[in-house]
């Protein structure tokens, strides 16, 4: 095998590679979502924000979070929920977009899911 032919075979190999990354591993793709649980003494919610939302409040944290709550009294964000999707797996998937008012109660957790999170569609 020639060096170029195992440079392509390579080449092709590492792509396929990038692929399945993006495809399997939604916190490299371009539409990703950050999942917060936000706990009132009422409720408990799941939001997420797009990378634009997060830029909006300067951070990408729970603190970053609860901080821009408490500044401007309110936040929009995409209420979550699960849902089986054709396949009859559970996914994380958008559900509508609500606000977030402050509380003196509120609590801005991380969220991790072992699901696949959807991201909005736009």
């Amino acid at each position: 095998m020639s060096a170029t032919s195992r440079q392509t075979v390579l080449a092709i190999g590492l792509a396929g590679l990038l692929i399945d990354a993006v495809a399997s591993h939604p916190t490299f793709a371009p539409g990703k979502v950050t999942l917060f649980k936000v706990v009132t003494p009422d409720d408990e919610i799941v939001i997420g924000l797009t990378r634009n939302d997060l830029a909006q409040i300067k951070g990408k944290t729970p603190d970053a979070v609860q901080k821009a709550l408490a500044s401007t009294g309110r936040l929009n964000a995409w209420q979550y929920g699960v849902r089986r999707n054709g396949g009859g797996e559970l996914e994380q998937a958008p559900v509508r977009r609500i606000e977030v008012a402050a509380s003196s109660a509120l609590h801005v957790y991380a969220f991790a899911t072992q699901l696949r999170v959807l991201p909005v569609a736009r």
